[in-house]
This record gives structure tokens, C-alpha cells and sequence, in this order.
């Protein structure tokens, strides 16, 4: 009975921060409409809003979730100071380096120059994205776009952590997007990366984009709602995201926006648009590369694309919907179709 009380106050909770942060996001992308041009979540009017959902989450899980319950919500996030720029990773056994791109050209909100494709380091062409755009691939996003700030450790979406609840709440909000989850174990922890792609509501101040989640729990945390935390700090990885569109329909998938290679939880970019059918996001297609801490939790992490319906190449092409290629940490991998 207890265990029972316990899931009807996580869901409670659930359903008042999906509509929470729902009308978060929609002021987001309003002002972002209003003021035509770039906008992140340090935006002054959306930090107001943030602020107070912030506040009244943080009251009712503290207040209502029981000392004995399974679940696990973070409701605070450390305040630490992020680094300036993602260090350059080094694999000694392989001799992968990862590289360090230049943050400068690949700035938010502005076309994207590519490094040098000699900035891969060992890293096989067909595993970096200046690699691919060396070989011909357009791999980089050329527009402006929103994005939520998730390198800023304050970032008030942190506090939430992410279940299946929110993804029914997004309904209500004129979201209309699809995901997969790829749920894995590695060293007595769960993780989940969880992605998204579709149309972020409809009409003027719509927009079309794609997010990547990480997140974690305790190994055998039980949850009627299949909830996760937000990634912390120290669990953070080097990401990089492309959003690519096939806006007319000609099967030419264009980049549309880029999160350049940094340390992240929760990358995310959205450009201002409209799909033909709002309800049917296969022009989208989201292309990551994610470099995990061990060889371990890479392979644990290609598992489970393989588990959710992507197959692995031993060539990584971008144009070939639904592929994974793994090398030592690093995971490639290019969605469309999978749900």
C-alpha cells in the first residue's frame, strides 16, 4: 500500500511539471518569435518563469515524496562552475584522440566553418564530423536556431529528471514528436539516452528539431512511470548533435543546426518551421556522436541501439537512416525511423 501511495505521488508530481515546464517552453519559443533572433534559456522574461517552476517543483517533491520510497528524483543541482571549453580526450590503449573543436566556429546561432578534418586525430573520417564533411557528407547546420542551455549546471530542467509522463504531457502542448530509448546498465548504475525529433508546436511561432538526453538512475530503482535523473555534472559527456531536414521532400537531407562537441546532458536545437505532417517526422533525421568515459559503457550503450532496431556498419555514412559505428569510446550514430 505504501509502495502504491509513493507511484501516485511521483506521477502527481510528473503531471504538474509536464505542465510546468510545457508552459516554460512555449514562452521560450514565443519570446524567442517575438524578438526574431537567437534565444537560450538565459533569456530575462523565460528565467522569471523558470525560476518560480523551479521553486514550486522543488517544494512538492520535497514535501510530498516519502523517506521510504524507491524513487529517485533529483530536485537540486550543484552550482559548479563549468569549464570554459570541453577538454581534448586522449585513449592511450587505442590511440584515439578526440578532438577539441574550435567553439569560435562553431558558435550558436551563426553558419558553421568546420574544423580541419586533421583535428580527428587517429579518430577514423567516418567518426568525426569534420571527418564526414571532409569526405563530402554536409554534416554541419547553417541556420540559427533555440536551444536550451544544458552546459549552464543550473540549468532549471535539471531539476526535473525525465519519465514517460512528460512525453504524453507534450501533447497537450501541440508537441508532435516521436522517440527511442536506449536503456543500459554499466557498473551498478541504469542509464537511459533518450531522443527526440518532431514539431515543437504548430503554426507562426512553430519550430522543427531534435534533443539527446542522458540520464541515470541507482540499478533496480523501481518506478511505475519509468522515471530517470538528469544526468550530474560529473557524469556529463562529450556530445555533438546535427539536425538534418528533408524540408521539400526530394530526399536531400540538410542540416539545419549544430551543438558543437562539449561536454553535455542534454543537447538540443530547434529552427523555426513547419513539417508537411506535423504527425509524421521521418524528414528529420538526428545525428550524434557521443564519446563515453570507458570501452565498457560504449559497448553497453551500442547494445542497446542495437536492442531498439539500429544496425551496425563498420563504415559509418550518414545518408543510411538508422546506423551505429562504435570505435574504443566513441558511438556515431545517424536516426530517422527507429521508435
Amino acid at each position: 500500500m505504501e509502495k502504491k501511495n509513493s507511484n501516485a505521488i511521483v506521477i502527481a508530481i510528473s503531471v504538474i511539471a509536464v505542465v510546468l515546464v510545457a508552459v516554460v517552453c512555449a514562452l521560450v519559443l514565443k519570446s524567442a518569435h517575438d524578438k526574431g533572433g537567437l534565444l537560450n534559456v538565459e533569456d530575462s522574461t523565460f528565467e522569471q518563469v523558470a525560476e518560480t517552476t523551479k521553486e514550486a517543483l522543488t517544494d512538492l517533491i520535497t514535501t510530498a515524496v516519502p523517506e521510504t520510497t524507491t524513487e529517485v528524483i533529483t530536485t537540486t543541482q550543484p552550482v559548479i562552475e563549468a569549464p570554459s571549453a570541453p577538454p581534448v580526450v586522449v585513449d592511450k590503449e587505442e590511440g584515439v584522440t578526440i578532438p577539441q573543436l574550435d567553439e569560435e566556429n562553431m558558435s550558436h546561432g551563426s553558419a558553421v566553418t568546420p574544423p580541419p578534418s586533421s583535428s580527428s586525430g587517429s579518430l577514423p573520417k567516418d567518426m568525426s564530423f569534420s571527418g564526414l564533411n571532409s569526405m563530402g557528407h554536409k554534416v554541419y547546420g547553417t541556420k540559427e536556431y533555440i536551444y536550451n542551455d544544458d552546459t549552464d549546471p543550473n540549468c532549471v530542467q535539471a531539476n526535473f529528471g525525465y519519465n514517460r509522463l512528460y512525453d504524453w504531457g507534450a501533447q497537450l502542448i501541440d508537441f508532435s514528436i516521436d522517440t527511442a530509448r536506449m536503456k543500459f546498465e554499466y557498473n551498478d548504475k541504469e542509464y537511459m539516452i533518450q531522443i527526440w525529433k518532431g514539431q515543437y508546436i504548430s503554426g507562426e511561432m512553430g519550430t522543427v528539431g531534435g534533443e539527446v538526453g542522458l540520464y541515470t538512475r541507482p540499478k533496480g530503482t523501481v518506478s511505475a512511470v519509468g522515471h530517470y535523473n538528469c544526468a550530474p555534472y560529473e557524469e556529463w559527456l562529450n556530445m555533438e548533435m546535427t539536425v538534418l531536414w528533408d524540408e521539400d521532400g526530394s530526399g536531400n537531407y540538410l542540416p539545419q543546426l549544430t551543438r558543437a562537441y562539449s561536454l553535455h546532458w542534454w543537447p538540443t536545437g530547434f529552427v523555426f518551421g513547419q513539417l508537411a505532417d506535423k504527425k509524421d517526422s521521418d524528414p528529420l533525421r538526428v545525428l550524434c556522436r557521443i564519446t563515453f568515459n570507458e570501452e565498457g559503457m560504449a559497448n553497453a550503450f551500442a547494445e542497446a541501439l542495437e536492442q531498439e532496431g539500429f544496425s551496425s556498419v563498420s563504415k559509418f555514412d550518414p545518408t543510411v537512416k538508422d546506423t551505429f559505428r562504435i570505435y574504443g569510446k566513441d558511438v556515431i550514430f545517424i536516426w530517422q525511423d527507429v521508435r
